[in-house]
């Protein structure tokens, strides 16, 4: 998880996904009896040079976007957000939680729900990161 080293681009966004499984994993725990459902998701990888990409070198990203298309392992703008509002409404998911969701197989525009790794199923990990975010939210 964060170490407080130097700060490392690809380190802080692999970081950003395992906190956002971790700290989902924690709600769903602290919230299930009251009925409250979370989940994580990842849209996987969407390498437009206008959205995510939009800050990188122009040639590198629109190389990057032409290579991971022709590679089939990237997904689009529209399929991302269709992923998020279909979490948020779906009524097939009002009793899910706990999940995570990312694009499986990558680059096929499927949404499937699986275990995440190893680090992401850590419960103490999981706690830890819960209290350090209240802590640092003042709750």
């Amino acid at each position: 998880m964060v170490d407080g080293g130097a700060y490392d681009p690809d380190k802080a966004y692999k970081d950003s996904k395992l906190c956002n499984i971790l700290f989902t994993a924690e709600a769903s725990r602290r919230f299930s009896a009251k009925g409250v459902t979370v989940n994580s998701f990842s849209p996987g990888l969407i390498p437009d040079p206008n959205g995510f990409f939009r800050y990188q070198n122009q040639a590198f990203a629109k190389t990057f976007n032409q290579i991971s298309g022709l590679a089939g392992v990237k997904e689009t703008p529209f399929f991302g957000g269709s992923c998020l509002a279909y979490m948020a409404v779906d009524a097939s998911l009002d009793a899910v939680s706990g999940k995570f969701y990312d694009t499986y197989p990558p680059g096929k525009h499927q949404l499937a729900s699986h275990a995440p790794s190893v680090e992401g199923q850590n419960v103490d990990e999981q706690k830890k990161l819960w209290d350090l975010s209240a802590k640092l939210v003042g709750v």
